[in-house]
């Protein structure tokens, strides 16, 4: 699996092709800096750095409720980001597990390392959760935790998912990415839903790790107006 550079310019030129008018020369700035990177991780990254920018500008007025030092765009952009970082090494784990049952029914032959391999999948996982994040910020905008449907999760999920191997002409590897996808973007939310539903019910018991790494990144992304959105 090879990590194109087509596809993270074409979605930051689509991103910047629906910006207002006056901010398009800052949509150009951005399209001529990805072309100077040549690292494949590298430019995807700050493809969807600056498509999620251009897409969701930051607001002047629109300030957090956590005292008005981050704005919506920077806590939405915390939360993307954590969702991302969260699927990599779930998305490495997972695919580990599959080649490994793969591997009792058919042996597998290739010339990169299991290291390296895991290395690609992560990155192809933080993409993946990249794009979840996006569409999970913005179909879901304003939603309340605990009222997230995981049907439409799964679906994100799959979207998200779906779109790194179509655009990078592997569109055979949908069989295996789309699950993949709604799998994890389920199991995220469902405990993020668990560790809302918690803290409604018992505020003052302390938080568990586990959960608050699920539902930091979660509250960020979809609701960062309403403290009420857990």
């Amino acid at each position: 699996m090879r990590l194109t550079a087509d596809a993270p310019e074409r979605i930051l030129a689509a991103a910047v092709r629906r910006m207002p008018a006056e901010r398009r020369e800052w949509g150009a700035a951005m399209l001529a800096e990805l072309a100077q990177l040549q690292h494949p991780f590298t430019r995807w990254r700050f493809a969807l750095g600056g498509a999620w920018v251009a897409l969701f500008p930051p607001r002047k007025k629109g300030l957090s409720p956590s005292g008005g030092i981050m704005n919506v765009y920077l806590r939405k952009l915390r939360g993307v980001t954590g969702i991302s970082l969260i699927w990599a090494p779930v998305y490495a784990a997972m695919f580990m597990v599959l080649a490994g049952i793969a591997a009792i029914f058919i042996p597998i032959r290739g010339d990169v390392g299991p290291v390296r391999m895991l290395a690609i999948i992560a990155q192809v996982g933080f993409i993946s959760g990249s794009l979840f994040g996006l569409l999970l910020s913005f179909a879901e905008n304003g939603k309340a935790i605990r009222t997230l449907s995981l049907g439409r999760v799964a679906l994100w999920g799959m979207l998200g998912s779906a779109v790194f191997p179509i655009l990078t002409g592997r569109a055979d590897q949908v069989f295996w990415v789309c699950p993949f996808g709604a799998i994890v973007a389920m199991a995220l939310v469902a405990l993020a839903r668990k560790a809302a539903l918690r803290d409604a019910t018992h505020p003052k018991q302390l938080p568990d790790l586990f959960l608050a790494c699920a539902l930091m990144p979660v509250r960020d992304a979809v609701s960062p107006l309403k403290k009420s959105a857990t």
